[in-house]
């Protein structure tokens, strides 16, 4: 069924992208740089419909240098012979309201209802403004590489023709979200016109805002766990993690329930509602050691190693979402399997509005025993839950290398396509010295039968021109190799690969395996590409790659010169601290720079202590 559902919205998707080989009619909306056309919003058109048409007549004139009048009124006079481009909800889209009423949210028709109007619509704002982004796409060639106007890549177009076929899509993953990239209005933008989606299926740590330990340890301290015989009490909600409430206490349904439908009623927009556990480091997430929770769980160990606690948590959460959809009957609510509950329970199913978000780093499929595994897994999963998520790690800070495996991640969201998967979140705090990492991301999570190296291809092009785009290619097919064939052998990868959920960012020694052949050949292929491009643009656009690159090359090189001792012939312990200085003076000037800036610093308190030497 699963498969079924996942093969006809590809085929749906494919036959209303590709041209129609029996259409070959097209309407020229700029001529000579001369428009031809006007853009229309009704007088009722949402502050988002409008952003979106005037991005469509920005866009427009930057390709053309032709500004297509905007036009607030959609009574247009009979005798107008200009093409009309319609933006959002209207008369001329009328007909297509029984179409968009089943489509996703974010979906998009560009349609023709006749040889004058264009019609750009979703079901909602936000489908409106991803057709808009299509659009410009599709007919204009433009692509936003990453943030900021240096990755604006907006090839000229005198004259721009739109061939008349319509266009309808939807994303196949729902829900796209990549976390820690909120940091710049910059990085904001980018994320939208790459059709990153903001719907809200809440699903984080939020057990401890349920049950706010500084109300509850006084008024309930019997909701709070035992540890070691004894009741723990947290000071307060800021402490993270290492605790859950006890799931069998008496009353912990009921005061869910009274506190999330008050959260329902002062949100009345909210979708949903996170039942996430609180984090938990090391072997433990603090989970209750009382008789009558022990009772309900397997008694067995989960696929982490550690103890399956799944069947007490979703005993919990089942009563919950019961009874609040008794007073709220469309919400829906978002959990972790994480940790003791990584794994589907054994005894019970999960409730159909409960969605939960399997938590692995998939980077980790490079070995087939490890995705074996988790493919297994995640059958399990889909017999228990009606509807499943996924939760990744695909860091790009703090790692002093580009992190990049561009098939593997291609691999993965194929498969999760196929398998019934619908929600896709990230952890990606990006470092755009990785390049199209995140620009692949997003377009393989919208549609993952889009071809990887056709995306990376153009992604290189666009970035830095024909000449230099080789080079640029060379440089990180060398560290997608690092990354899926040397490391995985490394102590990095198999320390523990079993019971981790995600390779530890917070570990350096992935450095272990850095030769000096590696960062001497990618110097090469960055400066050779950077006397290979043609514009303005793209030498700004290599000159990110490369200072991006010169902070990995001094991370690299001073972490073999002073933490391995593995030092060049000729290069004595000054120069090693000179690069050592200059890795922490680099990612403090990132700081000023929207692109460069780190959201993840390894200087930061969190990491210092691993990442110095």
């Amino acid at each position: 069924m699963r498969k079924h559902s996942y093969i006809s919205r590809i085929m749906l998707i494919w036959l209303t992208v590709l041209p129609s080989l029996a259409v070959s009619a097209s309407l020229r909306i700029v001529e000579n740089n001369k428009p031809l056309s006007c853009i229309i919003v009704t007088q009722d058109a949402s502050k988002q419909v409008r952003t979106a048409a005037k991005t469509l007549q920005e866009y427009i004139q930057k390709a053309s240098q032709a500004k297509i009048p905007l036009i607030d009124n959609d009574t247009i006079p009979a005798d107008d012979n200009r093409i009309h481009i319609w933006v959002g909800p209207s008369k001329q889209a009328a007909t297509l309201k029984p179409v968009l009423r089943k489509m996703d949210d974010d979906g998009l028709i560009i349609s023709f209802p006749s040889e004058k109007n264009i019609v750009i619509v979703g079901p909602t704002d936000w489908g409106t403004e991803f057709g808009v982004y299509e659009f410009l796409e599709r007919y204009l060639g433009i692509r936003w590489l990453f943030p900021g106007p240096a990755g604006e890549y907006v090839p000229s177009s005198a004259t721009i023709d739109v061939p008349m076929y319509t266009v309808r899509q939807e994303p196949v993953l729902s829900l796209r979200i990549l976390g820690g990239i909120e940091g710049t209005k910059e990085n904001l933008l980018w994320t939208r016109r790459n059709r990153m989606n903001y719907r809200k299926v809440r699903y984080g740590h939020n057990l401890r805002n349920i049950f706010p330990p500084e109300q509850y340890t006084q008024t309930h301290p019997e909701f709070f766990p035992i540890h070691d015989g004894k009741r723990y009490l947290p000071k307060n909600h800021k402490v993270l993690g290492n605790w859950q409430p006890c799931f069998t206490a008496p009353g912990l349904v009921d005061e869910a329930v009274k506190n999330i439908c008050a959260y329902f009623a002062k949100h009345p927009d909210a979708t949903s509602y996170s039942l996430g556990v609180n984090d938990g480091w090391a072997n433990s997430s603090g989970h209750c050691q009382c008789d009558s929770c022990r009772l309900q769980d397997s008694g067995k160990k989960n696929s982490l190693g550690r103890r399956d606690l799944s069947d007490r948590y979703f005993a919990w959460a089942n009563a919950v979402v019961e009874k609040v959809l008794e007073k709220y009957p469309d919400k829906w609510f978002g959990c972790l399997a994480y940790n003791e509950i990584a794994d589907p329970p054994s005894k019970i199913k999960i409730h159909p509005r409960i969605v939960p978000f399997l938590c692995y780093s998939r980077m980790k499929w490079v070995d087939s025993d490890i995705r074996l595994k988790r493919q297994n897994i995640i059958e399990l999963w889909h017999q228990k839950a009606s509807i499943i998520g996924w939760y990744d790690y695909i860091y790009g800070t703090p790692y002093l290398l580009p992190r990049v495996y561009f098939h593997i991640m291609a691999d993965y969201y194929k498969y999760a396509a196929k398998h019934g998967v619908k929600h896709i979140v990230s952890e990606a705090y990006p470092n755009w010295g990785e390049g199209p990492k995140l620009y692949v991301a997003l377009k393989l999570q919208w549609n993952p039968e889009l071809n990887v190296d056709q995306l990376l291809h153009e992604w290189y092009e666009a970035a830095v021109g024909r000449q230099a785009a080789p080079y640029l290619a060379a440089y990180y097919r060398l560290w997608e190799k690092f990354w899926t064939e040397r490391i995985p052998a490394g102590e990095w990868f198999t320390r523990d690969k079993e019971k981790m959920q995600y390779l530890y960012f917070g570990w350096p020694i992935y450095l272990d395996q850095v030769r000096v052949e590696d960062l001497e050949e990618s110097r090469n292929l960055l400066e050779i590409a950077s006397e290979n491009v043609q514009t303005k643009e793209e030498k700004k656009r290599i000159q990110y790659l490369l200072k991006a690159f010169e902070y990995y090359e001094a991370s690299a090189f001073s972490y073999l010169g002073l933490k391995k001792g593995k030092r060049q012939e000729g290069k004595n312990i000054e120069y090693y601290q000179m690069l050592n200085k200059r890795r922490y003076d680099l990612v403090e000037s990132f700081d000023t720079d929207p692109v460069l800036k780190h959201p993840l610093r390894f200087d930061s308190k969190r990491f210092s202590e691993y990442f110095a030497w």
